[in-house]
């Protein structure tokens, strides 16, 4: 028990502190003509992330341990009724990702009823078998792929600014916490923007179309996904935040493009900013290593099984040259595959997989080189960074707190409780969702 109820890191009563540098944190243009530092207008326009600002989680979940584990196993089935519509997304590799939209004006279509929840899911069965591609697996809850009509008219309206949306590692819009942002974002300011969820390759019901899945550096899919939007529209802003191993490819995406890129800003929630940090606290840490290494791991070999047939490597010699930018599907055998059936934790994984296919000798040489810490200093937009001081798959110890004093582009919020990703309150929401959705209405409002 002591695991669970350690003395310094439980309780329901939180406590925001913000980390800034000397100098502070970036002027930031604004639209009236003044200028004021990043901090500073996030602290006085979303007091809830101010430094010394207090909020209030549910008093039954007064660990980061129960807080992550409700939300992996609570039932959310009633909450965040987003509906999507879904692009497939051709990428230049031959690769697919998908993009589930946010589609509000499907409440009406299918007679959403907010008090309960219900909606007209045969109309949505009978519209979704007229899109569904064959041989693809069927979606979530209240989302379907979009005709060629649909797509064409919410594409071609670039006036809202979109926000796009990474999630974790073993998720998708169809997670709770994507869809508590999804929907604070989509409704916040009179549905100010327009929301997008990047769904990783494999992910959320996506089929693996080639030898390529995702790791840490596979930042190709968003940065295409980022300039199809710009092109669309140079004069739209585009803003993105990122989930867990989602916020560590969005992190790495926004440093590798420095001074270039094209975001106009971006919030990283619970990134495991050094990947060796990470994969030891699974290794070593009971309750990260019994209630969540197992999981993660299940998912990934779970992944790779269901997408075997594209991915598997059909003999021949080993491939030179191998590395991020030119990634192999050379470790991706049946045999290694029967071996992955026995793995309990994500270094195993990566060890035997992914870090082989992207050209190291091993898993720690991966996360060596992966970790977006390695990036935070290139990054040059506005970036809020929310980690948790008792996140049980982070831990304490990987929160970058004297990286981000030095890169006046981050605002660097480390809150005592909240878990990996929770932040949980009394009625079962996310509280910090509603601080980012007004994070990202700040910048659209005040920022020039």
């Amino acid at each position: 028990m002591v695991f669970l109820f350690n003395p310094a890191h439980w309780g329901y009563n939180g406590t925001i502190t913000q980390h800034i540098g000397q100098e502070g944190t970036v002027k930031l243009q604004k639209k009236d003509g003044t200028e004021e530092q990043l901090h500073e207008l996030i602290s006085k326009e979303v007091p809830n992330l101010a430094d010394g600002a207090k909020f209030q989680l549910h008093p039954m979940l007064f660990t980061g341990i129960l807080q992550t584990m409700y939300l992996a196993a609570g039932d959310f089935s009633k909450k965040f009724n987003v509906f999507y519509g879904r692009e497939l997304f051709e990428l230049s590799d031959s690769g697919i990702a998908s993009v589930d939209w946010v589609r509000n004006d499907w409440k009406k279509d299918y007679d959403f009823d907010p008090a309960t929840g219900s909606y007209n899911k045969q109309k949505l069965a009978e519209d979704g078998a007229k899109t569904h591609p064959e041989g693809w697996p069927r979606l979530h809850p209240r989302t379907r792929y979009m005709t060629e009509d649909e797509k064409k008219g919410l594409l071609d309206d670039t006036s809202k600014p979109l926000i796009i949306v990474m999630h974790g590692l073993a998720g998708g819009s169809h997670e709770p916490i994507i869809r508590s942002l999804t929907e604070q974002l989509s409704t916040i300011s009179d549905e100010k923007f327009q929301v997008a969820v990047l769904n990783t390759r494999g992910c959320c019901r996506t089929k693996v179309v080639s030898h390529k899945l995702f790791y840490a550096f596979a930042t190709e899919d968003l940065r295409e996904l980022v300039q199809r939007e710009h092109k669309r529209d140079p004069n739209r802003k585009i803003y993105a935040v990122g989930f867990s191993f989602g916020a560590t490819m969005l992190a790495n995406y926004i440093g590798e493009e420095g001074d270039t890129c094209l975001l106009s800003g971006a919030t990283l929630l619970c990134n495991p900013w050094d990947l060796v940090l990470s994969a030891n606290k699974m290794k070593t840490d009971f309750w990260a290593r019994k209630l969540f290494a197992k999981n993660i791991t299940h998912f990934l070999v779970r992944t790779l099984e269901v997408n075997m047939n594209q991915v598997e490597w059909k003999g021949g010699e080993k491939p030179t040259n191998v590395s991020p930018e030119n990634p192999t599907n050379y470790p991706f055998t049946r045999e290694n595959l029967k071996k992955a059936k026995q793995f309990t934790e994500p270094s195993q994984f990566d060890e035997t997989f992914t870090s082989k296919a992207v050209g190291f000798d091993s898993a720690w040489d991966y996360y060596k080189v992966g970790s977006s810490l390695n990036r935070l200093p290139s990054i040059n937009v506005p970036t809020l960074v929310i980690n948790s001081h008792d996140d049980p798959v982070i831990g304490e110890e990987n929160i970058p707190v004297e990286q981000a004093k030095a890169n006046p582009n981050i605002l660097l919020v480390e809150s005592d409780l909240g878990g990996h990703l929770a932040y949980l309150d009394r009625n079962y929401n996310p509280w910090i969702t509603k601080q980012i959705a007004m994070y990202f209405d700040t910048l659209e409002s005040f920022v020039k």
